[in-house]
């Protein structure tokens, strides 16, 4: 995976979790990718990603721009989260 900030870069940092455990803390989003990567398979299906806002940046809400490989796909996802609301992004394995 990779998550940028989305649109103008204004200073926006996140912490994601992966499963309830943190796995980047107060990472600032910019156009250069923060990537990380989780395995799913068949004995762990079920993941879940949540990105706090630490902060909203210089322009509100705190945004960004995922992309998300599986295999040859990859998808867009857009993220907004401010400091009453968290993003979380569900990923189930489907056979």
């Amino acid at each position: 995976m990779e998550l940028y900030d989305n649109g103008q870069i204004d200073g926006d940092t996140v912490s994601i979790y992966h499963n309830n455990k943190l796995i980047l803390s107060r990472a600032r989003l910019s156009d250069k990718p923060i990537t990380f990567t989780i395995t799913i398979d068949a004995n762990n299906p079920h993941h879940e990603l949540v990105m706090v806002a630490n902060n909203l940046g210089s322009i509100p809400p705190n945004t960004s721009l995922m992309y998300v490989y599986a295999g040859p796909q990859r998808y867009e996802v857009f993220i907004s989260s401010n400091e009453q609301t968290n993003a979380k992004v569900i990923f189930d394995l489907k056979e």
